[in-house]
C-alpha cells in the first residue's frame, strides 16, 4: 500500500536544498562580481591618476618652452601660482591652463636654486642668465648681455644646476631602496596619492623632496611620482641644439671674419710696400738703361778714336781696335740686360698696383660682414630656442 500523504514532504525538503545552493551561488558570484567591479574601479583610477600627471607634466614642459621658465607652486588648490610658496606646494593647475579640477591633488616642486644672475639656477625664475660671445676689440671675446629673456636663459640655468652638487636644500628626489637619502636634485616633479588615500613617504612632509618614481608600493605607500631631471629637461627642450650654435657659432664666425679683416689689410701693407720696391725696381731700371747707353757712347767714341790713330799710324796701335769692339759688344750687352731689368720691373709694378687695388673691396666687405655677423648672434638670442 502507498502512503500518499509523505510525497508532499519529500518535494519540499528537495527544493529547499536546491533554494539554498542556489542562493550560495548568488552570493558567491555577487562577492566575486563585488571584488571584480572594485578592482576595475581601482584599475580605472590609478589609470586616470597616471594619465593626469602626464598631462600635467605636458603642460609644465608647454609652459616652459613658451615662458623660458617653469612655474612657481600653488600655495593652495585653487591652482594659480604663487612664487611665495617656495619650491613645492600644488599644481598651478588654472596658470598651466590645464582643465581638469582633479589636478588640485596633485604635488608639484620645482628646482629654486637662486643666486647671482649668471650662476642663477631659479627655474621658476625669468632672467636674462644668456650672454653671447660677441668680438670686441679685434678679434677678443667677451660675453656680453643683450637683455633678453627666453628659453635660452632656463636651458643656462639648467646647465648650472646640472654642475651645482647635489643639496638636500633644493628639490630633489630619494633613493628607490633608501626613501630618506637623497638620489639627485630635479628639475620638477609632480605626484598624486593612491585613489581615496593621503600622501605617505616624502611627499606627506614639507621638505622639498620627493620619493623616486622607481620606489615600490607596500604598506603605508603608495604614491605615484613623476619626476624630470635636470639633463632630461635639457635634452626635451633641445638646449644642447639652440646654446651651441648661439653662444659659439656666430662669435667663430665674426672671430674669423676679424681675422680676415686683419689680415686683409696687414696684406694690403706689404701689397704697397711691394708696389714702393717696384717703383723703386722700376727707376733703377731706368738709371741701368742711361748708364749702358753712356757705356756705349763711350765705347763708340773710344771705337772711333782708335780707328783715327790707326790711319794715322804705322798700325803699331791696331790692338785698341780690338779692344774697342769688346768695350761695344760689353756695353750692348750692358744695354740689353738693363732693358729686360727695366722691362720686368715694370711687369712687376703693374701687377703690384692691380693687386692693390683688388685687395681693397675685400678689405670692404669683411667691414661689412663683421656688424652683420654680432647682429645674427643678437638675433639668436632673441629668438631663444624657437
Amino acid at each position: 500500500m502507498t502512503r500518499h500523504p509523505d510525497l508532499p514532504h519529500r518535494v519540499r525538503g528537495h527544493s529547499l536544498v536546491e533554494l539554498a545552493v542556489v542562493l550560495v551561488a548568488i552570493g558567491l558570484v555577487t562577492m566575486l562580481l563585488v571584488q571584480f567591479i572594485g578592482m576595475a574601479s581601482m584599475q580605472r583610477s590609478d589609470v586616470a591618476g597616471r594619465d593626469l600627471l602626464k598631462r600635467a607634466d605636458d603642460s609644465l614642459l608647454a609652459f616652459a618652452m613658451v615662458h623660458g621658465r617653469l612655474p612657481c607652486p600653488a600655495a593652495d588648490g585653487d591652482g594659480v601660482e604663487d612664487c611665495a610658496a617656495g619650491q613645492v606646494g600644488r599644481l598651478p593647475w588654472r596658470t598651466l591652463g590645464l582643465p581638469d579640477a582633479n589636478a588640485r591633488h596633485i604635488r608639484y616642486g620645482v628646482l629654486r636654486r637662486a643666486a647671482d644672475r649668471k650662476v642663477d639656477a631659479d627655474l621658476a625664475r625669468s632672467i636674462d642668465r644668456f650672454d653671447p660671445m660677441q668680438v670686441v676689440g679685434g678679434v677678443i671675446g667677451t660675453e656680453l648681455p643683450v637683455g633678453n629673456v627666453n628659453g635660452l636663459d632656463l636651458c643656462w640655468a639648467l646647465r648650472t644646476a646640472q654642475d651645482a652638487p647635489a643639496n638636500p636644500a633644493y628639490l630633489h628626489v630619494t633613493r628607490p631602496d633608501a626613501p630618506t637619502s637623497l638620489a639627485d636634485n630635479v628639475a620638477y616633479a609632480v605626484a598624486l596619492p593612491a585613489p581615496g588615500e593621503r600622501f605617505g613617504g616624502r611627499q606627506a612632509t614639507s621638505t622639498p623632496a620627493f620619493d623616486s618614481p622607481r620606489r615600490r608600493s607596500g604598506v603605508g605607500y603608495s604614491d605615484r611620482v613623476l619626476a624630470v631631471g635636470l639633463d632630461q629637461l635639457w635634452t626635451r627642450m633641445r638646449c644642447g641644439d639652440n646654446v651651441a650654435p648661439a653662444a659659439h657659432a656666430h662669435f667663430n664666425t665674426a672671430a674669423s671674419i676679424a681675422l680676415i679683416h686683419t689680415s686683409l689689410k696687414d696684406y694690403k701693407s706689404q701689397l704697397a710696400i711691394s708696389k714702393q720696391m717696384a717703383d723703386a725696381n722700376v727707376e733703377n731700371g731706368g738709371a741701368a738703361m742711361a748708364g749702358a747707353l753712356a757705356g756705349l757712347s763711350s765705347a763708340g767714341g773710344g771705337m772711333a778714336d782708335t780707328i783715327s790713330e790707326g790711319l794715322a799710324s804705322t798700325g803699331v796701335t791696331s790692338y785698341r781696335i780690338a779692344l774697342a769692339v769688346v768695350s761695344i759688344a760689353a756695353a750692348v750687352g750692358a744695354l740689353a740686360t738693363a732693358g729686360f731689368m727695366l722691362d720686368a720691373s715694370i711687369d712687376a709694378r703693374d701687377e703690384a698696383g692691380t693687386v692693390l687695388k683688388d685687395v681693397d673691396p675685400l678689405i670692404d666687405d669683411a667691414a661689412l660682414l663683421e656688424p652683420l655677423v654680432l647682429e645674427n648672434a643678437k638675433a639668436a638670442d632673441a629668438e631663444g630656442i624657437y
